[in-house]
């Protein structure tokens, strides 16, 4: 019995020829059963570890603690618990100034109560409500 196989390409003619003769001699066929555990070994293997990977890392988070960031100029001011964080306010002055076109100042900033909530979600009932599908007449 001859199991050749012949791939070819349209430029270049033949491109590989694969023969399954040997596979079916003396080893061949216990050698790809070896291969192909050995390959299932592998991603066992690394399968295992990725699972387990959390807790090495919880372990070893014990002896080495993560250390904290410590700032190298003490000049840099660190908001309270009633101030917003320099970036945000930031992203407030840019969205500010992009909505209103004038010269303007940012004087207050708070946060939302729950009648400021409360008309927020009416308007967002509002703006869905605006997108119904109205029903078609199937005449």
């Amino acid at each position: 019995m001859n199991y050749t196989l012949l791939v070819n390409t349209m430029i270049d003619g033949l491109l590989a020829q694969i023969d399954w003769q040997p596979l079916f001699e003396d080893h061949g066929i216990p050698l790809a059963i070896m291969g192909f555990l050995v390959v299932f070994a592998a991603l066992m293997f690394v399968r295992i570890f990725i699972g387990l990977l959390p807790r090495i890392m919880a372990v070893l988070g014990h002896y080495y603690p993560e250390q904290k960031e410590t700032s190298l100029s003490p000049a840099l001011h660190k908001p309270t618990a009633d101030e917003l964080p320099d970036e945000i306010m930031a992203v407030i002055a840019a969205v500010v100034a992009d909505t209103i076109r004038e010269p303007h100042r940012i004087v207050h900033t708070r946060e939302l109560t729950p009648e400021d909530l409360s008309w927020t979600l009416e308007g967002r009932l509002q703006h869905h409500a605006s997108h119904r599908i109205r029903p078609r007449d199937h005449r």
